[in-house]
């Protein structure tokens, strides 16, 4: 008898993370796949990102949650949606495990829904600490999960300190590695033709989030980090859309309205192997993405983190953390670019999160939670 395993995404950003393990459970002869897809996904605002999981993927549901409004109101409301749709859609499917990954409303809202239905839920990326309301959330979803598989050894002090049975805790790495170490990303020269990029000057790499502390003030802070890379005028700055927290859409205008400047660019999406692709040739990444805290080290790329939103996470010696200043930002993205002591110990850095095998520890450990061995059925 097949198990029935449902992941539920509603990013670009999970997606791309949770990529390798929802191909082994896809090709897994004893488990059937479902996905739900929701929020962003289904946004054209956005990019409506949900075509690129159907290149590879057969969705099960979609759940179109994400109101419009660019306010805190918005994303509760939207939660409340986002828990009603994504009900519905496991009762239809009633799946024997259902995974969810980091730290954002729609997967809490999958996790709440589980735990009411009696379906066990298995949390990927539990006991980050990253200084923001994404916090609180991730620790929710800790506290509704029954298998917890975390990046680290702190990680997995923190998941248990929250009251997860430690015999339910395992350290199988950061996902977002596995492409990495498999050198799954477009190579240089797709990414020259795909992005026009000029590998004789520095390319910047821009992701910069709301933070939901500091509602209000995000869209002075594009502003600030926009002007700050446009201090680099023989540079070529690629930039991603902020995230559809409240906030973002007005980051979002701002951002916009620096299309004028012939060195920038902008996306509403890259998808994560062209993303991944970028910052395999970037000279350095500036924001407040994970990606600059989690991926870059793979690539022994420098990365100048801006903010309290990855405050607390473990991070490799590539990081240079600054307050959202511009003359702060400035000195840390010409000390990436120019300083040769720290590129080079930037090349070298050992990254904190894993051995990029996280979709074979996770296919092992779900074999031995429903007591399938290898060749036998359960």
């Amino acid at each position: 008898m097949k198990r029935k395993i449902l992941y539920i995404t509603g990013t670009r950003a999970d997606y791309g993370r949770a990529y390798y393990i929802l191909k082994s459970i896809q090709k897994h002869p004893y488990f059937d796949l479902y996905i739900i897809a929701t929020c962003m996904h289904l946004s054209p605002e956005f990019g409506y990102t949900v075509q690129e999981i159907e290149k590879h993927f057969q969705i099960a549901e979609k759940v179109d949650m994400l109101l419009s409004n660019d306010n805190r109101g918005a994303m509760a409301k939207s939660f409340g949606i986002g828990l009603i749709g994504i009900t519905q859609s496991l009762e239809k499917i009633m799946p024997d495990l259902v995974i969810v990954l980091g730290d954002r409303g729609e997967m809490l809202a999958g996790a709440i829904a589980s735990k009411y239905l009696g379906i066990p839920v298995a949390h990927i990326g539990g006991g980050h600490i990253s200084g923001s309301i994404d916090d609180r959330i991730r620790d929710a979803i800790t506290i509704f999960s029954d298998l917890h598989f975390v990046a680290t050894k702190k990680g997995a002090k923190r998941v248990i300190s929250l009251g997860a049975d430690p015999s339910n805790v395992y350290i199988v790495g950061a996902p977002d590695l596995e492409a990495i170490t498999k050198s799954d990303f477009l190579k240089p020269e797709e990414v020259v033709q795909q992005f026009n990029v000029d590998l004789t000057k520095p390319l910047i790499m821009l992701s910069y989030h709301p933070l939901l502390d500091e509602h209000g003030e995000n869209e002075l802070e594009m502003k600030i980090v926009c002007e700050s890379v446009l201090e680099f005028k023989n540079a070529q700055i690629i930039a991603t859309y902020p995230n559809a927290d409240a906030g973002g859409r007005k980051m979002i205008e701002t951002l916009k309205s620096y299309t004028k400047y012939p060195h920038i660019r902008i996306y509403k999406h890259i998808p994560y192997q062209a993303y991944l692709g970028l910052m395999n040739i970037a000279s350095v990444i500036v924001g407040n993405s994970s990606a600059g805290i989690i991926e870059a080290a793979s690539f022994g790329l420098p990365a100048v983190n801006i903010g309290d939103r990855q405050k607390g996470r473990e991070r490799a010696k590539n990081t240079i953390d600054v307050k959202c200043d511009k003359k702060e930002i400035v000195a840390a993205i010409t000390m990436a670019l120019s300083n040769k002591e720290f590129k080079k110990e930037a090349k070298v850095c050992k990254s904190p999160y894993g051995d990029g095998r996280t979709s074979e520890h996770v296919i092992e450990i779900l074999e031995r939670y429903f007591s399938i061995r290898k060749g036998e059925k359960s």
